[in-house]
C-alpha cells in the first residue's frame, strides 16, 4: 500500500512537471503578467528549472520558459538566480534563427509590462544582455531605447545619465546608433535646460536626412516600419528644437521647427496622437505671433483629426483647450468660452489638478473680457480653490486674474500690483505671450482707471511688440506655404523615382527574358516563334505601360504648374494684405507694381496647365491675359484708352517667355500710368512678330512721351535692361507724338 502511495505521488509530480513544460510561453507570459513574479515562481521554477539539467538541446519553447522564469527572479531581486538561468542561455550553442527568436519575443512582449515597472526593466535587462553575448549590437540598442523611454518622464536623472553612458558605448562605430545617441543626448539636456542640447539635435537633424526612406536592414522591426520610425523621431526631433527655442523667446524660429515637424510625422495610425499634439503646438504658437487665420486654422485640423479617429478624450481636453484659445485670438468669446467649460469639464475628472485650474483661470480672464466680473470672480474662486504645488505659470495666471477682475473693484491699487507682478514674471521667463498680454492688461487697467498717460505709454509698448510679433507670424505664414509646397514637390519626386525604379526593373527583367528566349528560340523554332509572339505582347503591354506614365507625367507637370501658380496668387494676395498696413504712398506702389510682376507669372503657369504643350506658351492667349490684367489693375477703361494688338500665333519656350512676359507689363504699366495723366484718352498699340531670324517686341502709345529707357534709374528700367541682356535683345526708344519702345531679340527659342 506504501509503495502504490510513492508510485502515485511520483507519477503526479512527473506529470505536473511534463504539463508545465507543455505550456505554450504565450501562456506563461499571461501569467506572469497577471500573477506577478512571486507567484509566478512559485508555480512554475520547480518545473522550468530540471529543463537547464536535461542534456538534450532544448527547443525554442524551452528557451522561453527558461527566460521568462530568469526575468521573474530578476524581478524580485534574485541575482543569482536570474544570473544562473541568463548563464545557462548564453551557453547554448544556438543557431542565429533561435537566438534571433528568443531576442525577438523579449522584444516584442516587454510592451505587455509597461506597468509594471520591475518586470519590464527585468526583461530589458536581459535582453540586453542577451544581444550582448550574441554580438547584436543594433538589438541591444533597442532595449536601451526601451529603457530610455520607460525612464523619458520620471525625474531619476542619475539613471538617465547611465542609459547615455551605454548608448555611447554600444553604437561607437555604427553611424545609424551613433545618430540616434545623439537625439537622445539632446533630449537628455533639454530636460536639463542646457543649451548643450542643440549640438546634439541639429547632429541628428542632419545626419539622419540623407537616411531617410532607404534601406535599413534589420530582423528585429520591418524596414517599413523603421522607415516610418525615424521620420517620427525626426519630427520629434524637430518638436524637441522648437520646445527649447521657446524658452528662449526665439517663437518664429521655433515656429519653423514645428512646421517641419508637421511636415515630417508619418501619416498614419500610430502616430495620430504625436500629429495632433503638434498641430495644437502650432496652434498655439501662431497665436502668440498674432496670427489669427493661422491659429484657427491648425486647431480646426487638430479637431478633423480627433474627429476622424473618434479620440474622444482628446478632443474633449487638450484639443478643446487649444481650439477656446484660437477662438479667444479670434474674438468668439461666447464659442471660446463653451470650449474652455468643456477642458474643464474633462480635466476636473483626471489626476491632474493643474490642467482644470489653468481652465478655470482662462474662464476667468475670458469673461473680463467680456464685461461679466461676476462670472470672472466665479471661476477666480473656483480656480483659487484647486490645490496644486507651486508654478510660475499659475503664478502667473493667479496675478493676471486677480488684477483683472479687481480693476474695476474697490481696491484699484491691489489689482494694479497683481498685475505688476504678471508684466514681471514674464519679463523673468521671456515668455513672449505673456509679456504681450501683461502689457495689454496694464494699458486696460490704465484705461479703465482714467490713467492717460500711464495707458498711452503701456499701450505704445504693447503695440510695439504687437507689430514685432505680428510681423513674425507673416513670416513664419510664408514659411509655412514654402515647406508645405517643398513637401508636395518631394513627393511627387519620390513617387516618380520610384516608377522610374519599377520601370528600370522590369526593363531589366524583360531583357533578360528577351535572351532567354533567342537562346531557346536558336534550339527549336517551334518555341522560337512561340517566343517571338509572347516578346511581341510584352512589347505591346509595356508601351501601354510607357503611354500611361507619359500621360501620368504630364498630369504632375501640369498640377506643378498650378501649383506654382497658387502659390504666386497667394503672395500676391499677402503683398496686397501688407500693402493695407503700409502708409507711405510710394512703397505701396511699389507693392503694387510687385504685385503686377507676380501675376504675370502666376498667368505663365496658369496657360501652361491648361495648355497641350506643358513647356510653351501661345504668346497671343497669353499677351491678352496679361494685358487686360493691366488695364483691371490700373481701372482702365477701353473707352478712354484704345488698344491695338498686332500678336502673331507665335508658342515660344518658358525660358524665353518670363522675361519676355516680364518687359511687357513693365512697358505696358509704364504707359498706362505715365502716358495719359488724368482723364487724358489715347491709343495703346502692342505687337509681337519674327522678322529676319528675330522676335520683335513693339510698345507704342499716342501720350505725353517721356526719355529713354536706359536713363530711366526706377527699378522698373533697370529690371527691363537686365531681363534685356538676358534675352540679348537691343532696345530702341523714341518719343514722337507719344512713345515707342521696341525690343530686338536676338536670343528666343520656340516651343519644341
Amino acid at each position: 500500500m506504501y509503495m502504490k502511495l510513492v508510485s502515485l505521488l511520483f507519477f503526479f509530480s512527473l506529470s505536473t512537471e511534463l504539463w508545465t513544460q507543455s505550456i505554450p510561453p504565450d501562456t506563461l507570459l499571461s501569467r506572469l503578467k497577471t500573477e506577478g513574479a512571486e507567484a509566478f515562481i512559485a508555480s512554475y521554477s520547480t518545473s522550468i528549472i530540471p529543463i537547464t539539467t536535461d542534456a538534450d538541446t532544448p527547443d525554442e519553447d524551452q528557451l522561453l520558459q527558461v527566460a521568462l522564469l530568469a526575468v521573474a527572479c530578476k524581478a524580485t531581486m534574485d541575482t543569482t538566480q536570474s544570473n544562473t538561468l541568463l548563464h545557462w542561455i548564453s551557453a547554448q550553442h544556438l543557431k542565429l534563427p533561435h537566438q534571433q527568436a528568443v531576442l525577438r519575443f523579449l522584444f516584442n512582449k516587454g510592451g505587455d509590462f509597461i506597468a509594471q515597472r520591475a518586470l519590464y526593466i527585468a526583461m530589458q535587462d536581459l535582453g540586453m544582455n542577451l544581444a550582448d553575448t550574441w554580438n547584436e549590437p543594433r538589438v541591444q540598442f533597442a532595449f536601451l531605447e526601451n529603457k530610455m523611454g520607460l525612464e523619458l518622464f520620471s525625474k531619476n536623472v542619475a539613471e538617465k545619465a547611465n542609459l547615455i553612458s551605454a548608448m555611447n558605448r554600444v553604437s561607437r562605430g555604427h553611424p545609424y546608433l551613433e545618430l540616434r545617441t545623439a537625439y537622445h543626448q539632446g533630449e537628455y539636456y533639454r530636460t536639463l535646460q542646457k543649451d548643450s542640447c542643440t549640438y546634439f539635435l541639429e547632429k541628428y537633424i542632419d545626419g539622419i536626412q540623407p537616411m531617410l526612406g532607404k534601406e535599413n536592414p534589420y530582423f528585429l522591426q520591418a524596414t517599413a516600419w523603421i522607415q516610418k520610425a525615424d521620420s517620427g523621431m525626426l519630427a520629434s526631433a524637430y518638436r524637441s528644437y522648437a520646445m527649447y527655442l521657446i524658452t528662449k523667446g526665439e517663437i518664429k524660429q521655433a515656429g519653423e521647427m514645428l512646421v517641419l515637424a508637421d511636415q515630417t510625422i508619418p501619416d498614419t495610425t500610430i502616430y495620430d496622437v504625436r500629429k495632433i499634439e503638434n498641430l495644437i503646438s502650432l496652434s498655439a504658437l501662431y497665436a502668440d505671433l498674432v496670427n489669427k487665420e493661422k491659429t484657427l486654422e491648425y486647431a480646426l485640423k487638430a479637431i478633423a483629426r480627433c474627429d476622424k479617429h473618434q479620440y474622444t478624450k482628446l478632443r474633449n481636453g487638450r484639443v478643446a483647450s487649444a481650439y477656446a484659445r484660437a477662438l479667444m485670438v479670434n474674438e468668439k468669446y461666447a464659442e471660446a468660452a463653451t470650449e474652455y467649460e468643456k477642458a474643464f469639464d474633462y480635466f476636473k475628472e483626471g489626476t491632474s489638478k493643474i490642467d482644470p485650474k489653468r481652465q478655470a483661470f482662462y474662464l476667468a480672464i475670458l469673461h473680463v473680457y467680456t464685461h461679466d466680473v461676476e462670472r470672472a470672480h466665479q471661476w477666480l474662486t473656483k480656480a483659487e480653490a484647486i490645490d496644486t504645488e507651486p508654478q510660475e505659470e499659475i503664478e502667473y495666471l493667479l496675478t493676471t486674474t486677480r488684477g483683472l477682475a479687481g480693476m474695476s473693484g474697490p481696491q484699484p491699487g491691489a489689482a494694479l500690483s497683481n498685475l505688476q507682478e504678471a508684466h514681471q514674471l514674464a519679463e523673468k521667463n521671456k515668455n513672449v505671450r505673456w509679456l504681450r498680454e501683461s502689457l495689454y492688461h496694464l494699458y486696460l487697467f490704465y484705461k479703465t482707471t482714467g490713467q492717460a498717460a500711464q495707458s498711452l505709454a503701456a499701450h505704445e509698448t504693447f503695440v510695439a511688440i504687437n507689430d514685432s510679433l505680428y510681423r513674425s507670424g507673416q513670416q513664419l505664414a510664408l514659411f509655412d506655404i514654402e515647406a508645405s509646397y517643398q513637401k508636395s514637390l518631394q513627393d511627387e519626386t519620390i513617387a516618380r523615382l520610384d516608377t522610374e525604379n519599377e520601370a528600370a526593373a522590369a526593363s531589366l527583367k524583360a531583357q533578360k527574358r528577351n535572351l532567354m528566349i533567342l537562346i531557346a528560340g536558336l534550339l527549336v523554332a517551334f518555341i522560337l516563334l512561340a517566343m517571338v509572339w509572347r516578346l511581341y505582347k510584352q512589347v505591346k503591354a509595356s508601351n501601354v505601360i510607357i503611354s500611361k506614365a507619359i500621360e501620368e507625367k504630364n498630369i504632375l507637370l501640369r498640377e506643378i504648374h498650378h501649383r506654382v501658380k497658387n502659390n504666386l496668387q497667394v503672395i500676391s494676395s499677402l503683398l496686397k494684405l501688407q500693402s493695407g498696413y503700409i502708409k507711405d504712398d510710394a512703397a505701396i506702389q511699389a507693392i503694387a507694381e510687385g504685385r503686377s510682376r507676380v501675376q504675370s507669372m502666376a498667368l505663365l503657369h496658369q496657360n501652361l496647365y491648361k495648355e497641350d504643350n506643358l513647356t510653351g506658351v501661345n504668346m497671343k492667349e497669353y499677351f491678352d491675359s496679361l494685358i487686360q490684367g493691366l488695364f483691371d489693375t490700373y481701372n482702365i477703361s477701353s473707352e478712354r484708352i484704345s488698344l491695338h494688338k498686332d500678336i502673331s500665333e507665335i508658342n515660344l519656350d518658358v525660358d524665353t517667355v518670363v522675361p519676355l512676359g516680364l518687359i511687357t507689363n513693365e512697358l505696358i504699366s509704364n504707359a498706362l500710368k505715365h502716358a495719359f495723366p488724368g482723364t487724358t484718352s489715347g491709343n495703346l498699340f502692342v505687337a509681337l512678330y519674327e522678322d529676319s531670324g528675330n522676335l520683335i517686341l513693339k510698345v507704342r502709345d499716342d501720350g505725353t512721351g517721356f526719355t529713354s529707357v536706359a536713363s530711366q534709374e526706377g527699378f522698373g528700367s533697370k529690371l527691363i535692361q537686365s531681363l534685356s541682356q538676358k534675352l540679348e535683345a537691343d532696345i530702341t526708344t523714341m518719343s514722337r507724338n507719344g512713345t515707342e519702345v521696341m525690343l530686338t531679340i536676338r536670343e528666343y527659342r520656340k516651343a519644341a
